[in-house]
């Protein structure tokens, strides 16, 4: 599955309440360690995503400062997981071995269940 470009924190809302698991990624267009992460991030997603359990997302955050300012972002590339729509791990920096471990377990939750999440 192909990143969800998040626009609106109203979409990111409704991305984590009917979605169990979701990986986000705060980037911005002018950031070098971003750009150079991103491919990570969208192999991850093609990789890993489950449809309607484990959704891979990104946003701009100068394009939905609202969103950067609630998830308290300081420095980017920044990515969060949200089980349940609650913040659950977070990880800063463009680390691709920390990156491909954080989304490769969430996976494992999201394959062994998830249902009713």
């Amino acid at each position: 599955m192909a990143v969800l470009e998040i626009k609106t924190k109203a979409q990111f809302d409704e991305l984590t309440r009917t979605t169990p698991y979701v990986a986000l990624q705060a980037h911005a267009t002018w950031c070098g360690p971003c750009k150079a992460i991103s491919p990570i991030f969208a192999k991850q997603s093609e990789a890993l995503a489950v449809p309607e359990k484990y959704a891979f997302a990104r946003f701009d955050t100068d394009e939905v400062p609202d969103l950067a300012s609630e998830l308290g972002i300081r420095s980017i590339p920044a990515f969060f997981i949200f089980e349940n729509g609650d913040k659950a791990d977070t990880l800063t920096g463009a680390n691709p071995p920390a990156l491909q471990k954080l989304t490769a377990s969430v996976a494992d939750k999201a394959n062994k269940g998830g249902e009713g999440a």
